[in-house]
């Protein structure tokens, strides 16, 4: 599922790489993941749960959890670390929702990461070992200030399967008209509780995610197909009509379809479908060297 560029994931017990994230679909594997922003914003999908990460952020996956990532219409840089943790159980839980001591230990947390990346990248003497060093004091801070209070709910399965359907309708049919009702009446529930459902795991309506959805495919086109009509490019995408295209482009964003072609008709974006896209070395030791102990620099 990754893509194994560079040298930057450790083809060991332990990964720690820096990527781009475009879209990457529902999977696991037998070890925590521990998400650092460092640029953007990204969209995880954990089990049934839709979070949205922004530049900043740091989110926990305990092992073995069904997770999924996607871009949002930004640039995005993000700083992974796969690792089983010995005797480690990982709440899921955005950092609004840290305790006050456990947002204290974030500047912990970000420079542990910061020098785990360091010495993989550099590999100076003892690298391994330093390493190994840095991994345990973060399952120690994990141990102490993260403890599991929250248990996987029996039905968790179930619903996990529901989401990932509705999900998965919406990437295959954004292009359709397609609604809730429509969807809800295909799995014979009502559409009234599908629409709190939908709310209470995504955060958004149906309808508003899904359009979110359609203007984010249709920035590539916007972007990479300067002679394709703005009326195609809305009714490719599933929109009505030019005019509700506009409407909600410069809702979202600011601006018209027209004047996001010109300020991006040079960017070369990411083809959707590849996992992770290149990294900017230079701004990401920018945003991690402050992290880091000077002591431990090796340049």
């Amino acid at each position: 599922m990754y893509l194994l560029n560079r040298a930057e994931i450790l083809e060991e017990e332990s990964r720690i790489f820096a990527h781009c994230v475009t879209q990457c679909d529902l999977h696991h594997h037998d070890a925590h993941e521990c998400l650092w922003v460092v640029k953007g914003r990204i969209r995880v999908q954990v089990m049934d749960e839709i979070l949205l990460l922004q530049e900043g952020d740091v989110l926990f996956i305990n092992k073995a959890l069904p997770h999924a990532t996607q871009s949002t219409e930004e640039d995005n840089l993000v700083l992974c670390l796969q690792y089983n943790f010995v005797g480690v159980a990982l709440d899921t839980s955005p950092i609004k929702n840290w305790s006050l001591v456990q947002k204290n230990m974030l500047p912990e947390i970000k420079r542990l990461m910061a020098h785990l990346w360091w010495e993989q990248h550099y590999k100076a003497d003892h690298w391994q070992q330093a390493q190994a060093s840095f991994l345990a004091q973060l399952g120690l801070l994990f141990v102490r200030y993260f403890p599991s209070i929250n248990a996987i709910k029996t039905d968790s399965l179930e619903s996990t399967l529901l989401m990932n359907d509705l999900l998965r309708q919406i990437t295959l049919r954004y292009q359709e008209h397609i609604s809730l009702s429509l969807l809800a009446e295909e799995r014979g529930l009502s559409e009234a509780y599908l629409s709190r459902y939908f709310k209470a795991k995504v955060g958004e309506t149906f309808l508003r995610y899904l359009t979110l959805y359609r203007l984010e495919k249709s920035l590539s086109d916007l972007a990479q197909k300067p002679k394709k009509a703005i009326s195609d490019i809305a009714l490719d995408h599933g929109f009505p009509s030019v005019k509700a295209f506009n409407t909600a482009f410069r809702r979202e964003y600011d601006c018209t379809p027209t004047e996001f072609r010109l300020k991006r008709e040079s960017i070369t974006l990411v083809n959707v479908g590849q996992a992770y896209a290149g990294v900017d070395l230079v701004l990401l030791k920018q945003r991690i060297v402050p992290w880091l102990d000077k002591s431990f620099l090796y340049l």
